[in-house]
């Protein structure tokens, strides 16, 4: 019996978007990146009130600038959408998925 031959994979740095890990990787790190621009915009609200209460008008509308940037950037990475699983994977399977449809026939 020949097996078939093993998907061709990326290098490690690169993510393998043809497989769950790389969609998952993918999503994972999109969240991360979205909480901690979460985190900047509360630290800009804190700054530009404290600013903007003892008069200091410019630094709270640079502030507010940055939180209205942050806001775009977080946006920009929730509305992208890996691509389905379809279009990823078209006619092709896993050495295990092969020699699990073998056995069973």
């Amino acid at each position: 019996m020949a097996r078939p031959p093993r998907p061709i994979r990326p290098l490690p740095p690169g993510p393998a978007l043809d497989t769950d890990e790389g969609v998952r990787t993918g999503l994972v790190t999109r969240i991360i990146i979205v909480l901690m621009i979460v985190l900047g915009q509360l630290w800009a609200l804190t700054v530009g009130l404290e600013a903007y209460l003892l008069g200091h008008t410019g630094q709270a509308w640079l502030t507010a600038g940055f939180s209205i940037l942050s806001f775009i950037v977080a946006l920009v990475l929730v509305s992208l959408d890996p691509p389905p699983r379809a279009r990823r994977l078209p006619d092709r399977t896993t050495a295990a998925e092969a020699g699990v449809r073998k056995t069973r026939t």
